[in-house]
């Protein structure tokens, strides 16, 4: 998508009255099927025979997970859903179709994801709002590995390296796009951009960065990049939201994030709410069994931004039990973590207009 000339602030921009917006990581919201199904064949399928509608090799998001998040969605009843892994575009507009009645407008672009999962929105039709995309897939993100810095050291991954592609330091690219939301009023006067992110995994099956720390950090900074870009250009807060795979909490923060602290005006919104750290978890796996929890997602606000948002109903949405509303407690195994829709949790923030937050 393309920019827009450079804007300026203004105190008579006209915001609705409050805005909802949920971040949330679906974990593999595949939904591309190898024959044709409507609406109302998804309806009275069973878990067996949704997944015989499979292409081979490849598994399609569980009914149950489905049917969960659709549940979340039509609980919170979000204005923008910011989503993380997803499974392309298609899938996204299946899932809006199959279980949201078709009540938002997608919008995602595709990435060079090695996985195929992409960021993208799900935006409320009907709202007094007007959005597009704009991508940075083709940003560039700079940073050697540990074994170009030092192949002595490293020389078993400089072997492991000669059997990938990895591309020339200078030329990389993110791991996957950071879409920016353009949000403009009824009277089409850009408001507000929000950032989507999902940064590099601590997965290193290659042996070549451990804890995907080194790319992490490279992918922050360019995060911090495109973050000064657009608040230059546009003049207007920018919001950051997604999965950081990491600690990006005031609370003890990993050595990658702490340029967000010191470059930018950007807080998380659930540590200005005061959440406490038992409430901030969106994330959960194990290790010999035992549970580890914290939280990788985050949503970051300006400066500007702070006195709208509503302490009260910015929180982390706990999943919920079909026949009434008593959460689930943490999952103590992974087959109770497969029972849930996601290995997150959704963030949910609510931003109201600057007149009646003041």
């Amino acid at each position: 998508m393309s920019s827009h000339d450079a804007e300026h602030p203004s105190p008579t921009k006209r915001w609705p009255s409050r805005i909802k917006i949920v971040s949330f990581n679906a974990q593999d919201l595949f939904l591309n099927p190898a024959y044709e199904v409507s609406f109302r064949d998804v309806e009275h399928l069973s878990e067996q025979q949704w997944q015989l509608l499979a292409p081979d090799e490849v598994r399609l998001k569980s009914l149950l997970q489905l049917r969960g998040i659709a549940r979340m969605i039509h609980e919170e009843d979000p204005d923008i859903l910011g989503l993380c892994e997803v499974g392309g575009h298609e899938s996204l507009v299946r899932f809006n179709e199959w279980f949201l009645h078709n009540r938002y407008d997608v919008l995602l672009v595709p990435s060079q994801s090695h996985r195929g999962i992409e960021n993208g929105f799900l935006v409320k039709k009907g709202l007094p709002l007007h959005v597009k995309l704009k991508t940075h897939m083709h940003w560039r993100v700079p940073f050697t590995y540990p074994h170009e810095d030092d192949p002595h050291k490293f020389a078993i991954a400089v072997q492991a390296a000669t059997y990938m592609d990895l591309g020339k330091p200078a030329e990389r690219r993110l791991s996957r796009d950071i879409p920016a939301l353009m949000i403009r009023n009824d009277q089409k006067e850009l408001i507000l951009i929000l950032l989507m992110v999902h940064l590099k995994s601590g997965f290193d099956m290659e042996g070549i960065d451990p804890g995907g720390q080194v790319r992490r950090a490279a992918e922050v900074k360019a995060l911090i990049d495109i973050y000064a870009s657009l608040q230059k250009k546009h003049g207007v807060p920018v919001m950051i939201v997604g999965d950081f795979n990491g600690n990006a909490s005031r609370d003890g923060t990993a050595s990658e994030f702490l340029p967000i602290y010191e470059q930018t005006d950007l807080e998380d919104a659930l540590w200005l709410s005061g959440r406490p750290k038992h409430e901030r978890l969106t994330h959960v796996t194990f290790f010999s069994r035992n549970l580890f929890a914290q939280q990788l997602d985050f949503i970051f606000l300006p400066t500007a931004l702070h006195q709208q948002l509503n302490h009260e109903l910015t929180y982390v949405y706990r999943y919920r039990f079909d026949d009434d509303q008593q959460e689930i407690m943490l999952p103590t195994t992974f087959h109770d973590r497969r029972q849930l829709p996601s290995d997150h949790y959704p963030i949910v923030c609510v931003l109201d207009s600057p007149t009646e937050a003041g």
